[in-house]
């Protein structure tokens, strides 16, 4: 955006983990920030800057409206665009593995993913350009079959990032994911509730032997310099922070 106005980000699963972090370091940076959520987040909505807006994302209608409902905030268009939202089930046998949880793990990561691009694809253009950012999982390689159900919204999210690197390539909208592998959340840490110290996190990864856990605030700084490249740069790139292969 042109002259002293805020450049806009759109963070998906702004309530806690991931995406509270990357919604704080787009503040941080300088950014005005619309946070959607199905739960909101209190420790944010007060903060200068921050726009907050409950919807469940997998209803298209919903995600449109709470954009509109941030109309004054976009009206000059939107710069960049986190798509974190999503849900890990618990992990199964492959042979137990039961068809409705694994439609719900789809619906729930890939339809939120979708309805947001769709929603935001207009504002994107209309800034002449900008960044879809998604947050993957080095699981969607397939190589851990009790995560079935998880694994495969994720690798279904990583072929419609590559569909919006082309299909958006001459507006200007680069698309890329970030896998971050292991990180201090509740999603991947049963019980946690609240955040990790780094301390605490240094103390884990001394004896982690098979991957680095990250701080979400580590991860953020990494999503928002990613969602910060020019329309010139990387496009339907995997970025992975993983030790596990792509």
């Amino acid at each position: 955006m042109a002259g002293d106005t805020p450049r806009v980000a759109v963070v998906s699963g702004a309530s806690s983990g991931i995406g509270a972090a990357v919604a704080e370091e787009f503040l941080r940076r300088g950014h005005t920030v619309v946070g959607l959520s199905r739960r909101g987040n209190p420790d944010l909505a007060g903060r200068p800057g921050y726009h907050d807006r409950r919807a469940d994302l997998r209803d298209g209608e919903a995600v449109r409206a709470a954009l509109t409902s941030a109309a004054g905030v976009t009206a000059d268009g939107i710069d960049a665009v986190v798509l974190n939202a999503g849900v890990s089930p618990d992990p199964v046998d492959l042979v137990k593995a039961d068809w409705e949880t694994v439609a719900d793990t789809y619906e729930t990561n890939v339809r939120t993913a979708l309805n947001l691009l769709q929603a935001t694809a207009g504002p994107l253009k209309q800034n002449g350009g900008g960044s879809l950012t998604f947050v993957g999982a080095s699981l969607a390689n397939g190589y851990r079959p009790e995560r079935y159900a998880y694994a495969a919204s994720k690798a279904a999210m990583t072929t419609l990032m590559r569909a919006c690197s082309v299909e958006f390539a001459d507006d200007g909208v680069v698309a890329n994911e970030v896998r971050p592998g292991p990180v201090a959340t509740a999603m991947t840490m049963a019980g946690l509730d609240g955040e990790v110290n780094e301390q605490i996190i240094r103390a884990i990864n001394a004896g982690f032997g098979t991957d680095w856990l990250k701080s979400p605030r580590t991860v953020a700084e990494w999503i928002v310099t990613i969602a910060a490249f020019p329309s010139n740069g990387p496009t339907g790139q995997v970025f992975n922070y993983s030790r596990k292969v792509l």
